[in-house]
């Protein structure tokens, strides 16, 4: 397949707005989910692009001792390995493993350092210290979690991309992370991708139809019960991919895993009540100038840092080396800074940075 350059991710499209609402807890119904969509769907649904068999790491964890004096530390997680990777930042050296996951998907941190882990497949958000010690696990019992965020009071919001029976995924915010959640919900969605908070406490979210062919923008405004579905306008959301408010740009970062054909980017975005507009894009590139085939899960860093990090799934568009940890330059986007291309990622999705 002939690799592409760089190219304008322009396009243009509007979504309805609608509502959701918020739902009692109920029991799980614990069983596989079916195939659904146009394509053959592994059994622990993904919001990633998947053309790739799992292939799960059975080695040991371990972390290098010199990981706890890093100030910065990249935590990947390998959907197809069923594990998560450990890197120093910004030189992307390899410094640790935490295996023994089930197909671990989206990532957040908290205002602590520590690293929350969607373990979709056992339906659990697993909280880790920066040094990789299992310090808690939260049951999950509406679905299988794709991803989370922390607002700054502790909440947890996590995003389950579908329910335990093969039906329609939901948003579930745990105060101070503990608990038995609240549930909500868009008519709208079928699958439930990745959720970000903006410093207001405003919960934004993405995900899909049930066969993926439309993306949709929806925000939980604080304090409300209700969702609203959000018009987008200057741009199309073609696949789902990451939700995070970039402070210093008073912007919502949106990922698109597939914004020019194969080929990833991130949309600036702008919210005035239920209509978001697209006011520039991120274009990335791999380490040899190419566009990044797949980022599902990037996370711009905090502190002032002005980079995003995540990986690049290239396993997507059969190039080689099949995936690479990459530190690219935000919002200017481009080459990476720094990479890693001789680790062995499986189907890499979540990021999620821990900081001193």
């Amino acid at each position: 397949m002939t690799r592409q350059l760089l190219v304008s991710c322009a396009a243009a499209a509007m979504l309805a707005a609608c509502g959701g609402g918020s739902q009692t807890p109920s029991a799980p119904i614990l069983q596989n989910p079916s195939a659904t969509g146009a394509a053959k769907r592994p059994m622990i649904p993904s919001a990633a692009v998947r053309n790739v068999a799992a292939r799960p790491n059975h080695r040991k964890s371990w972390i290098s001792p010199d990981a706890k004096l890093a100030p910065r530390l990249l935590f990947i997680s390998d959907y197809g390995a069923s594990d998560v990777d450990i890197f120093t930042l910004p030189n992307l050296v390899l410094k640790g493993q935490i295996t023994g996951l089930s197909f671990p998907e989206g990532e957040c941190s908290d205002s602590s350092g520590n690293i929350w882990i969607a373990n979709t497949g056992a339906l659990q958000i697993l909280e880790y210290s920066r040094t990789g010690t299992l310090l808690k696990t939260l049951s999950d019992s509406y679905g299988y979690p794709a991803s989370c965020a922390f607002d700054n009071h502790g909440n947890l919001a996590v995003a389950n991309i579908e329910n335990t029976t093969a039906g329609a995924g939901n948003i579930v915010v745990y105060a101070n992370a503990t608990g038995s959640g609240t549930v909500y919900t868009n008519s709208a969605f079928f699958e439930y991708f990745f959720v970000g908070y903006d410093p207001s406490g405003n919960l934004f979210f993405d995900g899909t139809n049930s066969s993926r062919t439309s993306s949709y923008l929806a925000e939980l405004p604080a304090g409300s019960s209700n969702t609203v579905l959000l018009s987008l306008n200057g741009g199309t959301l073609s696949l789902a991919g990451f939700v995070q408010w970039y402070r210093a740009g008073n912007y919502l970062a949106l990922g698109d895993q597939t914004c020019n054909a194969n080929f990833s980017c991130v949309y600036w975005v702008t919210v005035n009540g239920s209509a978001a507009t697209i006011t520039g894009t991120t274009r990335l590139a791999d380490f040899e100038d190419y566009e990044v085939c797949d980022l599902v899960q990037g996370v711009i860093a905090a502190n002032g840092e002005r980079y995003l990090a995540g990986m690049d799934y290239e396993a997507n568009c059969g190039f080689t080396p099949t995936s690479t940890a990459n530190r690219w330059p935000w919002d200017a986007g481009g080459v990476p800074t720094n990479y890693n291309n001789t680790a062995s990622f499986v189907e890499p999705i979540g990021s999620a940075v821990s900081t001193k």
